[in-house]
């Protein structure tokens, strides 16, 4: 019998959730005054997640409590840079932990010393934790004092006397003529809303963004504002009508086009739409895309999700010129190099991924993610001990059902079916959403099929197929399925249908190929690439698997004539 054949896949997942627990194991360490060993916690924990924003917070002030203030204000600085990118923010305060205060400690100690950027920025950090801290008004007004920025400390002096109206008899009051508490304005209301999103207060964030927009119903930062909200309620047709009104008050206007981009994006993954309607959103994340890049073609954002776009459409070129693009105006963004390592990964070109991988680890040294690829790679190359290891260090580090998955790959290309099934579980219990996920379906179909369990073989296979139709690899395993059960009517129409198959994609030409050659038809493998080539003559990833065909059937000669072109190529 011949035996059931596997394509790989890449499925693009940039993740890193942080378990409050941990976290909170240094909190108590600091709470306990033990502070030499809530510094080294906190500094294995931020050198291990370089990203997390709570973590730099935590060890800023541990930094703080021993009097190392420049370090305690690099790692306060650096937490408040990386949550201006995060909509979540969880900085726990225990009762009696006055953070607050000592953020404006440090602004106090940047104002005397005329860093007045800095005095800024613990002031912004202040009121992020709370929007309503009249204290770190006072302080921002006092700064613009020392600027001599009288328009701004007036501001600052009336959002201080809005918070605490007790401030009309202070004398920041007399040295603006404040006699009575000021009315509050648009600006107000939309920088409280603002506060209130990033700290999670979503339906408080609505009220004040629509508070806002009553003032200056025009103002398209207001309402790209409120359709952050609106999205984070999935509340899109609301979300869509805020779009509609900003690009009519401002069609130039970059965020604008990210957050239609991401309506579309979040609309293709609902499960009860048909495929045609999945199309559709996907087509309009594109161009939603692409006119934020006209709108302004120096923001990395846009490339990088562009990029991503083309990483799930199996457009690995595309995916390149898009992540090597965001590289130019970011020669250190993490994301970008761990993008191009995949769409190498998926071009079968070991040596760019490996280099690109090399780059981000250079950002993150200590990355779950880095592992996990480095797992990837070495599947693609059959090195399944290797690989087990890498994700074994990735599992280690985050607990993520896609590594699971791997591994149950993994265990399955050795044979060892019950630990795939164990993994393939893990995956699931992570996330149920892998379910409805064709390649899981897949796999068990497989290890079913191996164990002679038949009937669970073709419960799986079939709903593999159902949810991608034109995969041609899951349909070939369904139809060797079919022959072993001797439903030899859905063999041969479901054969037909893969003889009359018509590949689209480089992998589809590679499984094709397979196919034929798991057949015993090893000419007609050859034909299919040289057609792929022949159409994709810049997809290196044929060309590899040409050569692989000819080194299995020992064509020596036609190898090394082919490893010659592909070095001039590429």
């Amino acid at each position: 019998m011949k035996k059931i054949i596997v394509a790989l896949f890449i499925f693009f997942t940039l993740i890193s959730k942080v378990q409050a627990q941990e976290l909170m194991d240094g909190i108590k360490l600091l709470n306990s005054n033990k502070l030499n060993k809530a510094c080294e916690f906190f500094k294995n924990y931020t050198d291990n997640k370089p990203n997390d924003p709570d973590g730099h917070y935590w060890l800023g002030l541990c930094y703080k409590r021993a009097g190392q203030n420049q370090l305690s204000a690099y790692h306060l600085q650096k937490s408040f840079e990386l949550s201006q990118v995060i909509e979540d923010i969880d900085i726990t305060e225990p009762i009696g932990f006055k953070n607050q205060n000592d953020y404006l400690d440090i602004a106090q100690m940047y104002l005397e010393s005329g860093d007045f950027d800095k005095a800024h920025t613990y002031c912004d950090m202040t009121l992020k934790l709370n929007p309503d801290n009249a204290d770190a008004y006072t302080m921002r007004a006092k700064i613009y004092i020392a600027q001599n920025d009288k328009d701004n400390a007036r501001i600052a002096a009336t959002r201080a006397i809005q918070a605490d109206n007790t401030l009309l008899n202070s004398e920041l009051a007399k040295e603006f003529d404040i006699v009575e508490v000021p009315p509050f304005d648009f600006e107000y209301y939309n920088s409280k809303g603002v506060e209130y999103f990033y700290r999670g207060e979503i339906k408080n964030a609505v009220s004040c963004f629509e508070k806002s927009l009553d003032m200056n119903f025009k103002n398209v930062v207001a309402l790209n504002n409120l359709v952050r909200a609106y999205i984070k309620l999935q509340q899109f047709d609301k979300a869509k009508n805020a779009l509609k009104k900003a690009r009519i008050f401002n069609p130039k206007y970059f965020e604008t086009y990210m957050n239609l981009a991401h309506i579309a994006k979040m609309e293709s993954t609902k499960a009860d739409i048909s495929e045609f309607s999945r199309k559709k959103h996907l087509k309009e994340q594109q161009n939603y895309l692409k006119q934020a890049i006209k709108t302004n073609p120096n923001d990395k954002r846009a490339y990088l999700q562009l990029g991503n776009y083309y990483i799930e459409q199996k457009e690995y070129e595309n995916a390149v010129k898009n992540f090597d693009t965001a590289l130019i105006y970011d020669d250190e963004y993490y994301e970008a190099y761990l993008g191009l390592a995949i769409a190498y990964i998926e071009m079968n070109n070991p040596q760019k991924a490996l280099l690109a991988l090399r780059n981000a680890g250079a950002l993150n040294s200590k990355s779950d993610e880095i592992s996990y690829y480095l797992a990837k790679m070495c599947i693609l190359d059959n090195r399944f001990d290797e690989a087990q290891e890498y994700l074994e260090d990735a599992v280690s580090k985050a607990e993520n059902p896609e590594y699971y998955l791997e591994l149950g790959k993994i265990y399955y290309y050795k044979n060892d079916y019950k630990s795939a099934f164990e993994n393939f579980q893990k995956a699931i219990t992570q996330d149920v959403r892998l379910k409805n996920t064709s390649e899981l379906h897949n796999y068990l179909g497989l290890c079913y099929y191996k164990t002679k369990d038949l009937k669970r073989a073709l419960i799986n296979l079939q709903k593999a197929v159902e949810l991608e139709p034109d995969n041609v690899i899951y349909m070939y395993n369904l139809s060797l399925v079919y022959k072993s059960t001797r439903q030899d009517d859905l063999y041969q129409k479901l054969y037909n249908k893969i003889l009359r198959f018509e590949p689209k994609s480089t992998q589809d030409y590679i499984d094709l190929s397979t196919i034929y050659y798991d057949r015993g038809q090893s000419d007609i493998a050859k034909t299919i690439l040289d057609n792929g080539i022949k159409k994709m003559p810049e997809a290196k990833a044929l060309y590899s698997a040409k050569l692989k065909l000819l080194k299995t059937l020992g064509d020596q000669e036609g190898a090394k004539k082919l490893k010659e072109i592909i070095d001039k190529i590429f």
